[in-house]
């Protein structure tokens, strides 16, 4: 049986993972699997980060060339998941760093469109829910978006931001009570 007629729907991520390592660079099928299995919780941890679709599209892909580049360097000590959900974070919190040092517009420019007057409103709840998702901080906003947008527990979450379930549990709760606090102010 070639690497072609691997049926590779049917296979545990760790052995499509490990396919994947054999077949890279030169053939791309289990690699292709993985995208298939994960691009859209992917895509979503990026869209509830960002509150952007294009941005969270660009930032996907992002993922999927940085998991191409160094899917080598998983060692399986973690769930694959585990491993790509800590990409998709790095990911996520690399890209807001760099579009911070690189708007498009002068800083003198932006001052000229906000409006300091105006109070947030919003008629449309989940434009509200990710408003609210974006004024917080990126380490509040990548855990509520694991929390909500994977099927990760706790401890998964604790092992994706490399840290002891205690502290997680504790970040979990403040990044909730903030999104909270926040939600009550702007979306009722």
């Amino acid at each position: 049986m070639s690497d072609t007629d691997i049926d590779f729907q049917s296979l545990a991520d760790e052995l499509v993972v490990q396919q994947a390592q054999k077949e890279i660079p030169h053939v791309t099928l289990a690699f292709e699997e993985l995208i298939k299995r994960y691009e859209k919780t992917v895509y979503a941890i990026c869209l509830r980060y960002f509150g952007n679709p294009e941005l969270a599209e660009e930032v996907s892909q992002e993922t999927f060339l940085k998991l191409f580049q160094n899917l080598s360097g998983f060692k399986g000590d973690s769930k694959f998941s585990t491993w790509l959900y800590r990409v998709t974070v790095n990911a996520c919190h690399s890209s807001a760093r760099k579009n911070v040092f690189t708007g498009n517009e002068p800083i003198e420019n932006l001052e000229d469109d906000i409006d300091f007057s105006e109070v947030f409103q919003c008629d449309d709840e989940n434009d509200c829910i990710q408003y609210c998702i974006n004024q917080q901080k990126e380490q509040e906003k990548a855990i509520i978006s694991m929390r909500f947008n994977t099927e990760l527990g706790l401890q998964e979450i604790a092992d994706v931001l490399q840290i002891k379930l205690s502290a997680t549990k504790m970040r979990l709760y403040r990044a909730i009570e903030g999104f909270k606090a926040l939600y009550e102010k702007y979306c009722r």
